[in-house]
């Protein structure tokens, strides 16, 4: 007889290709996704991807640790609450801005359009 199943520990990747969170609980719904889990993504250069019409798309069309190495010096925490992501690199706020806004939004696309420099394939959004 084996085990019953336990959870050790729940991650959230709220942007995708970006760092986790470990969690220490979350309220999970019937039918729905992870909260915040991959609500965001970094898109590197054209994609394709419409904000009217989001559908699906591979990872390979945004910022991700599996093509952006780099990415993995960076830690990202994300605030339900107020829409903000602060990006930290060695302990320090590089940058911190709400994602509702679309100045937010565009603080962020900076940040990491420069941050990426020649590795980004076109504007970052």
């Amino acid at each position: 007889m084996s085990d019953p199943a336990r959870v050790v520990s729940l991650y959230r990747y709220p942007v995708k290709g970006l760092s986790g969170e470990l969690l220490k609980s979350v309220s999970l719904t019937p039918d729905a996704t992870f909260p915040a889990d991959r609500a965001f993504a970094i898109e590197n250069g054209p994609s394709g991807f419409d904000p009217a019409a989001p559908s699906w798309q591979p990872k390979i069309k945004f910022l991700c640790l599996m093509r952006n190495a780099k990415l993995a010096a960076l830690e990202t925490n994300y605030d339900d609450a107020s829409g903000t992501l602060t990006v930290i690199k060695d302990g320090m706020p590089l940058v911190e801005a709400s994602l509702k806004t679309e100045a937010g939004r565009g603080a962020i696309e900076y940040f990491f359009e420069e941050f990426m420099g020649r590795e980004a394939r076109g504007p970052v959004k």
